[in-house]
């Protein structure tokens, strides 16, 4: 049976994938990685390892490319199965001690190196910068969105924007922020949120935030966030538990939520499906309960559509309401860390109005 890999590959060189000879498709994906083209090579180079398993070479550029896309623990499997091919691959092992730096495992990074050769001078580098604490952090990324959104009926307009920041302090450790303004009902508010993310590890993770809106109108006057991530299997397709948790405080009142989930990653990281059991509780102690779910497809090298759907009360403005929304769209790869999205959504509403709303957001990382 035709292989993912090889459909979305054979999109990219104009004839089917399975028609070619391997070596065509390791040069092409060795030359795409090289280019700076990582998540092409990573569909060629996945196409080439799904009919030669054995090849310990196209295992090693195949997790090069995944590193080059912060895929750290697909990358991690494709470099082990590398050693358990070729265990004195020098450098599958120098790759593999990247990846557990980048992982904020120092201590795994360096026992990896030690079977290496001390006069391995890329070896020898890599050694310093582990003793002597240079990571080679300091990635910067920053977003914008901006929204608009048509509602039924008589009421006026939104218009949204955010601006999003995130730096990468540390190999564990990254410190974000967000500044949102919105435009509702003829009235404007201001939000600002904080936040760090920190790994643990293994694929687990949590994070830590805190926001408000001065003078505020339908956002939250305060609130405070709360989450975690954990990796329950791992591999090429890894299963993560996840849970969040917000107490928000509203001209209307105080509101919390509880939101566990489940995200699983598919035909070797290229499908991942999210779902969320939305939980929400208001200052009289009432429960609404509903749910969410989200599929992304990388369906090209430079392309990634999504699409889901939910059925759960919301608080955008502070008052616990039923609906109904469908969304899609997609996101462009524009090279150069820069990214491009777009998206649709529809939202039925119990009460007040229907919203159909167009989102465009543009990123970029340093």
């Amino acid at each position: 049976m035709t292989s993912w890999a090889a459909i979305a590959a054979a999109a990219l060189l104009g004839s089917p994938a399975w028609a070619q000879d391997p070596a065509d498709l390791y040069r092409e994906g060795v030359a795409a990685r090289y280019a700076g083209e990582s998540e092409k090579a990573a569909l060629l180079l996945g196409e080439v390892v799904e009919r030669e398993p054995g090849n310990a070479d196209a295992q090693l550029q195949l997790g090069l490319a995944l590193l080059a896309m912060e895929k750290l623990d697909e990358a991690e499997a494709a470099l082990q199965r590398t050693l358990a091919i070729a265990p004195d691959y020098v450098d599958a092992r120098i790759a593999l001690a990247r990846v557990k730096l980048r992982q904020g495992d120092r201590s795994g990074a360096l026992a990896t190196l030690e079977p290496i050769d001390p006069a391995n001078p890329e070896a020898r580098i890599l050694r310093s910068q582990l003793r002597g604490g240079d990571t080679g952090e300091g990635r910067l990324r920053l977003d914008l969105d901006l929204s608009y959104s048509a509602l039924e009926g008589s009421q006026p307009d939104w218009k949204e924007g955010a601006f999003q920041i995130r730096y990468q302090a540390s190999p564990r450790t990254a410190l974000g922020g967000v500044a949102e303004l919105s435009r509702r009902f003829g009235r404007t508010d201001f939000y600002g949120e904080a936040r760090i993310d920190h790994r643990l590890g293994q694929g687990h993770s949590f994070y830590l935030s805190f926001g408000g809106t001065p003078d505020a109108d339908f956002r939250p006057e305060w609130q405070i966030g709360a989450g975690a991530s954990l990796r329950i299997r791992g591999g090429t397709n890894p299963t993560q538990l996840t849970m969040d948790g917000r107490q928000a405080r509203y001209q209307a009142g105080n509101i919390q939520t509880i939101n566990p989930g489940v995200e699983q990653y598919l035909a070797n990281g290229r499908v991942w499906l999210t779902t969320r059991w939305i939980n929400i509780f208001d200052e009289n102690g009432t429960h609404e309960s509903g749910w969410f779910v989200r599929g992304d497809v990388q369906a090209s090298p430079i392309v990634r559509l999504f699409a889901g759907a939910s059925d759960a009360p919301d608080t955008s403005e502070g008052v616990v309401v039923e609906t109904f929304s469908l969304f899609g769209g997609l996101a462009f790869d524009l090279g150069k860390g820069r990214s491009l999205r777009l998206s649709l959504a529809h939202e039925d509403r119990d009460t007040g109005s229907d919203r159909l709303q167009v989102g465009l957001g543009i990123g970029t990382r340093f």
